[in-house]
């Protein structure tokens, strides 16, 4: 750390718990509480430093475990000792707590991914074995999901009590790139609420952890870290990570990597909207399948990779949607989610107490978006492209050609905005596309709002925003029969 090497966090609290294991056979030494990281342990002093751990046994019957060194000031006769990490081992602790796990597999809104080359040589300095970040780290409001590997070191350790010490520690790495990006300041763990090792974590093997901000307001930043199997099986969780800047202010981000707010461009959707879960299709875990129901696995088994990951990252955005909309005590396991209609082809979204609520979805090759309100609506999500322009033909009558080549926009976006709101208009009315483009004529095209009637009826309003060279559009049909 800054240009010094040091004990780390992670080997410390292994070595610690292996230590007090060993002299209370007796102890639970995969549930650890109240992890402080007091001070650094420099390993480039010129002498050894002496180092023990002090043992206290608790009135509860738990241990509290320190991991100290002793020095001794030059012309100094009496020793001085520091403390540098402790925790307590044996308090009866209760069983991990973790999300459910489309929101384990997911990460909602607009993501960055950062690739780990630029991460290990800007933002986290450390030395070579603890760069174990690997495939882009995606970072987003709602956390991070990063793919996180454990070497083989030459000369492996057998009896490894929480599991292999990379995998939390590059977790620890994924918190700081977050940090950094949405607060603006390096930020690394001081303190852990809690730490389970469910199952440990192996040498030689590959996990993705799932971090989760928690209290972002002010120092310390407070972060939930889960660490998953390929299976979807949780290994690792860290609950109430504790994180601050440990350099005075010396070390800060990369210059312009810090996420400049200017609103949100949904804020036009949320108003109108009783509930939006919007997803990247590639920001999910690989173990993101096991969070579907034995229907919606049938369904995706036959499908190809691009068509099936459109698929799987709707389902799991309708997920979340019903869990926003449920409310806390939503304890349903994601598989009894079901987001397909009995009818094998509608989206449905069905809250904790039995009923459902209006929804719909829409997916391009990069966004996912899940949509719920009142009555009747219906969404889209397209590349902003020309492409629309050229068959005007096919999905409008000249009345809407003559809105199309007059519009101030431009001739393709216009055209763009015209097909968005057919779209949409086709999922709120649960009927074929091409039907829509014969039911339903647009009138007006704006750059945030269009107007169009179905069937001659009342006029109802297309919302349209743009996100990083796509457009969305949300139709409500107001007072509709």
């Amino acid at each position: 750390m800054q240009d010094r090497p040091v004990f780390a966090a992670v080997e410390a609290m292994e070595h610690l718990t292996a230590d007090t294991c060993r002299r209370f056979p007796g102890v639970d030494g995969r549930r650890l509480a109240d992890i402080r990281f007091d001070r650094f342990l420099p390993l480039d002093t010129p002498d050894p430093l002496p180092a023990f751990n002090q043992v206290d046994e608790n009135d509860d019957g738990s241990i509290r475990t320190t991991l100290i060194t002793r020095f001794k000031s030059p012309g100094a006769r009496i020793s001085r000792t520091l403390g540098h990490v402790s925790l307590t081992l044996g308090r009866d602790l209760p069983a991990a707590i973790e999300p459910p796990l489309e929101a384990a597999a997911s990460i909602t809104g607009v993501c960055t991914a950062v690739d780990p080359a630029r991460i290990y040589r800007e933002m986290v300095p450390f030395g070579p074995s603890y760069r174990n970040l690997c495939g882009p780290l995606l970072i987003s409001a709602d956390g991070a999901l990063a793919r996180v590997r454990s070497p083989h070191p030459v000369d492996p350790r057998s009896d490894l009590y929480l599991g292999s010490p990379y995998v939390l520690d590059a977790a620890f790495h994924a918190a700081c790139v977050w940090c950094q990006r949405f607060c603006g300041i390096v930020a690394f763990p001081v303190s852990m609420d809690r730490r389970t090792a469910v199952h440990p974590t192996r040498l030689d093997e590959v996990y993705t952890a799932r971090v989760v901000p928690v209290q972002t307001g002010h120092e310390p930043f407070v972060f939930d870290i889960f660490i998953y199997d390929d299976t979807g099986r949780l290994c690792e969780a860290a609950n109430g990570v504790h994180m601050r800047d440990i350099s005075g202010g010396r070390t800060i981000p990369p210059q312009g990597f810090r996420l400049q707010t200017h609103g949100d461009p949904l804020t036009p959707f949320r108003r109108r909207l009783s509930g939006m879960v919007l997803l990247e299709r590639d920001a999910a875990a690989t173990f993101a399948v096991t969070a579907l129901s034995e229907n919606e696995k049938r369904r995706l088994t036959p499908m190809v990779p691009d068509r099936g990951r459109g698929y799987l990252s709707a389902r799991l955005a309708l997920k979340r949607l019903s869990r926003s909309l449920s409310g806390d005590g939503d304890y349903r396991p994601s598989r009894e989610i079901e987001t397909v209609a009995e009818n094998g082809q509608s989206p449905q979204c069905p809250l904790a107490d039995g009923t459902r609520t209006d929804c719909a979805v829409s997916h391009d090759r990069r966004f996912t978006i899940a949509v719920a309100a009142g009555q009747p609506v219906g969404v889209d999500v397209e590349p902003l492209s020309p492409k629309p322009l050229g068959a005007m033909h096919l999905y409008m009558d000249a009345g809407e050609q003559t809105v199309v080549n007059q519009s101030p926009l431009g001739r393709a976006d216009a055209s763009l905005r015209v097909w968005s709101a057919k779209e949409a208009a086709a999922k709120a009315l649960g009927i074929h596309l091409a039907d829509s483009w014969e039911r339903t004529r647009v009138m007006a095209v704006g750059p945030e709002s269009s107007l169009l009637e179905v069937d001659g009826g009342k006029p109802q309003a297309a919302t349209h925003a743009t996100i990083d060279g796509h457009l969305f559009t949300v139709l409500i049909m107001d007072d509709w029969s």
